[in-house]
């Protein structure tokens, strides 16, 4: 008797597991269809993001900083610029950091038609992949981070990743020096953070020195750096 107890309450957690095992996947991947902002780990680990490049001096500077303290970033590139620049490409992937997708032209992608969103996502893809990225699968990420569903859903069709942030620099501001800039992350991060920041679209003087300090501020405090791939593993 109390055999046949302890197997109905077994049953019972058994079921009560799966179930609850299978809303924490359906919440995950209604999570990440609009997109992912940090890693769920309590590892001190943080991705490193660069928008709207390639854009020389600013995105060399800043591979030749990674490489001194031998940190990894993601560097989600505007395919218009990779045209400007395409030697860049080929030195990024060299250096063993990650490329990303930020669209072709730069625009705006909410509330614009099919047409147009694949067309941003699918000329950069081919830029990269002539220039020597191998994924099958490169991850996006939107200008400004503006996206509405119909983009997400394309992404998913793709099997893309919507890469967001949960720490923003904000180094675009122009009233922002660089010890702004380096505070800002350094006081926002933690365990799974992506960082967004620029290399380009203007001087990005000011995101060269502060990288410098974020790197060894957050060495300093136990943090490892990964590209987002990585992370997300």
């Amino acid at each position: 008797m109390r055999i046949g107890k302890n197997l109905k309450k077994f049953l019972l957690f058994t079921v009560a597991l799966f179930f609850a095992a299978t809303l924490f996947i359906k919440v995950t991947k209604i999570y990440n269809f609009f997109g992912i902002n940090r890693a769920d780990t309590p590892e001190k680990v943080v991705a490193l993001t660069y928008d709207d490049g390639p854009y020389p001096p600013y995105t060399n500077q800043l591979l030749d900083i990674l490489d001194r303290y031998g940190v990894k970033a993601t560097f989600f590139e505007i395919g218009r610029n990779i045209e400007k620049h395409p030697e860049i490409v080929p030195m990024i992937i060299t250096r063993g950091d990650e490329l990303a997708n930020h669209s072709y032209s730069h625009k705006d992608m909410m509330f614009k038609p099919n047409d147009f969103l694949v067309s941003e996502i699918e000329k950069t893809d081919k830029l990269l992949k002539e220039l020597g990225v191998k994924q099958d699968s490169i991850s996006f990420r939107p200008p400004w981070g503006r996206r509405f569903v119909v983009l997400s859903y394309l992404l998913s069709q793709m099997h893309k990743k919507l890469i967001m942030w949960d720490v923003d620099s904000q180094d675009y501001e122009s009233t922002h020096t660089a010890e702004d800039i380096a505070n800002r992350v350094i006081d926002n991060v933690r365990s799974g953070s992506i960082v967004v920041m620029h290399d380009g679209g203007g001087d990005r003087s000011k995101t060269v020195a502060a990288t410098e300090t974020i790197v060894k501020t957050l060495q300093s405090k136990g943090y490892a750096f990964k590209t987002v791939s990585e992370l997300l593993k």
